[in-house]
């Protein structure tokens, strides 16, 4: 297994909502793409996270994998963790396959209204990286985002609790 230096993690989200195209999951793959083509030069390993959500075709984690290469980037760099469910659980999960690479940056790709959780949760639950968290611009309506940020401040001020019964496992 070849070593890699940089790491670009893409958390996963639905790819489809209400039968079209979610504007959250292509902020994502653009974002990541644009992330991936900057620093080619380091022949990035691409870790895309997420389970297969109930009434989903397939894990988010293969949605994403199938967009980044339609836009260019090998599959040879492409590393699809299908397991994980939450935030934390990508972060825990991305882990094993970021140290198997040998990676010590990394580069979290998620949207912006979610980088708050997602960095806490990375930095808490897998320390030792050097992290920089890249924004996937939310491509949402206004209602549609204040929504969003409602739901993020329920889930930070539930994490804790997770974060403690998870590291127990």
């Amino acid at each position: 297994m070849a070593k890699r230096l940089l790491g670009i993690v893409v958390l996963g989200c639905p790819s489809i909502v209400q039968g079209t195209a979610s504007k959250l999951f292509e902020q994502r793959v653009q974002a990541s793409v644009a992330l991936y083509e900057a620093r080619k030069h380091q022949n990035p390993l691409v870790v895309c996270t997420g389970y297969q959500i109930p009434g989903a075709t397939e894990p988010q984690a293969e949605s994403l994998k199938k967009q980044l290469v339609a836009k260019g980037i090998p599959p040879e760099n492409i590393v699809a963790e299908k397991e994980s469910r939450s935030t934390l659980e990508n972060a825990v999960m991305s882990k094993p396959i970021l140290d198997a690479y040998g990676v010590k940056d990394v580069a979290v790709v998620t949207n912006k209204f979610h980088i708050q959780r997602s960095q806490y949760i990375f930095e808490k639950m897998c320390p030792g990286y050097n992290y920089k968290f890249e924004e996937a611009q939310d491509g949402v309506t206004p209602e549609q985002l204040a929504q969003l940020a409602r739901l993020e401040s329920r889930k930070m001020v539930t994490l804790r609790p997770k974060m403690v019964a998870y590291d127990m496992h």
